[in-house]
């Protein structure tokens, strides 16, 4: 029986950090578990939940983002330098396969479901090629996912996947290159069903956009929250979508009695000249007809915390990106926020724009991927120096999390939803990013006592 070890790195290699908020489980090695023979014997190992020791394997196979790619690297030269066949996929190897085959013995580029059989027939016959293309799933056949191979107790937080594909290409994402951009259902009884097998009560719905791109698939989502109803599933769910969520007052009443608590919407900015440059047309419009708080507060109203993430530092951003910024999020009440920097990611329009232009900080690739994980500014901007773009960001979290900020954000909170758990969630999302910050490396290094005069005006 062979041994196939499959291996999902962390990008805090050094300790495995507190599993309870980095305990989210991989969705991707499930179901390459799904569809892999029966007579091969599997395990996992997840860093985000386990330091990694070695174990005796036949085949390994490793899945990256690109914060973690160098660490899949280094895992790959473990395995490799022994003679193991080590197989590596995922959305930065799949942007990069060429640096990636420095590293390992063949690589998947794409969705790999439909081509694993072949890496592992190949294998079998000692014939194993350098590249894999694996084609867009036919979501209708997909099996469940084998959440057996992983170790459950660990994961405080479940999640599903009802959909791949995004038709928007939005210039800092990479799902339209390696998901592409049809919208892609899967069947409704077979993520019902795969719902009721899971242990966890707490859900991520991983879709970038629950709702989807049309009537067709609003009503699927409207029929997914109405069905969990029907099947009496208790579960608390985390779900992304766009702003458009905010329209339709009946799916949000909905979906919240079906157990819906938290939104996470990709605002990115309140800068019209932002949105337009990141391709956001959809959140251009919603603010270009002053929609934007009307929409956050019809979610808020259905006992639904608003999660909104915001991408600040870009091209047309200058310093009164940040009090602008925040006096949106004070005045719309946003219950939990989330800032990053623009971090061009392989294979998407910004990567490609500020390579070509020469405007990438660091070239000392593969080790300077570390730095794309969202937090770090890694190019050049147009109107601001890094040093100012990393003391906004300190000036905007230091108000943020303030004592009395937090008390009053937490009132609001309550006061919209009338729910406790709801406020309690938002409460310790927004205590996990308070931590995160205050114990960052650039946090003394900006913690400055003439911000406010900078950036406050």
């Amino acid at each position: 029986m062979p041994r196939l070890l499959l291996i999902n790195p962390s990008i805090a290699h050094k300790s495995i950090g507190a599993i309870r908020e980095t305990a989210w489980p991989p969705l991707n090695l499930p179901y390459l578990a799904a569809v892999t023979p029966d007579h091969y014997e599997i395990e996992v190992i997840d860093e985000n939940v386990q330091p990694f020791e070695y174990r005796e394997a036949d085949i390994v196979g490793i899945t990256a983002l690109t914060a973690s790619v160098y660490r899949a690297y280094q895992l790959a030269q473990v395995y490799r330098n022994r003679g193991i066949p080590t197989i590596m996929g995922g959305i930065h190897v799949s942007m990069m396969p060429e640096e990636a085959l420095r590293f390992c013995d063949a690589v998947v580029i794409g969705e790999g479901e439909d081509i694993w059989h072949k890496v592992l027939e190949d294998f079998e016959a000692g014939s194993l090629q350098k590249q894999y293309r694996g084609f867009w799933v036919n979501l209708e056949t997909l099996p469940l996912p084998r959440r057996d191979i992983l170790q459950n107790p660990y994961y405080r937080w479940g999640n599903i996947q009802t959909s791949r594909g995004c038709p928007m290409n939005c210039s800092f994402c990479s799902v339209t290159a390696f998901n592409g951009r049809r919208f892609r259902r899967r069947p409704l009884d077979l993520v019902i069903e795969e719902l009721e097998q899971m242990p966890q009560k707490w859900v991520g719905l991983t879709d970038d956009n629950i709702i989807g791109y049309g009537k067709k698939d609003l009503e699927w989502t409207r029929t997914f929250f109405s069905r969990i109803l029907d099947k009496g599933i208790k579960k608390l769910f985390f779900a992304q979508a766009s702003i458009l969520i905010g329209e339709d007052r009946s799916l949000l009443r909905l979906a919240s009695r079906a157990g819906l608590r938290v939104v996470f919407t990709g605002m990115e900015s309140v800068n019209p000249n932002t949105l337009q440059a990141y391709r956001k047309d959809i959140n251009l419009k919603s603010l270009n007809q002053g929609r934007y708080k009307e929409l956050i507060s019809n979610i808020r109203k259905e006992k639904i915390v608003f999660h909104g993430a915001f991408v600040l530092g870009g091209d047309e951003d200058d310093r009164s990106v940040f009090q602008s910024t925040l006096q949106f999020v004070k005045s719309s009440h946003i219950d939990v926020l989330q800032m990053t920097k623009p971090t061009p990611l392989p294979g998407t329009q910004l990567w490609k724009i500020l390579q070509e232009g020469g405007r990438i900080l660091d070239q000392n690739f593969p080790q300077a991927w570390t730095e794309y994980r969202l937090s770090r500014l890694v190019f050049r901007p147009a109107q601001m120096t890094i040093e100012e773009v990393y003391e906004g960001f300190h000036y905007l979290r230091e108000i943020y999390f303030s004592f009395w900020e937090t008390v009053k954000r937490t009132f609001y909170t309550l006061l919209a939803t009338k729910n406790l758990t709801s406020t309690l969630i938002a409460y310790k999302l927004n205590a996990s990013y308070k931590k995160a910050f205050r114990n960052s490396e650039n946090y003394p290094l900006y913690n400055r006592p003439n911000l406010k005069k900078k950036f406050g005006s």
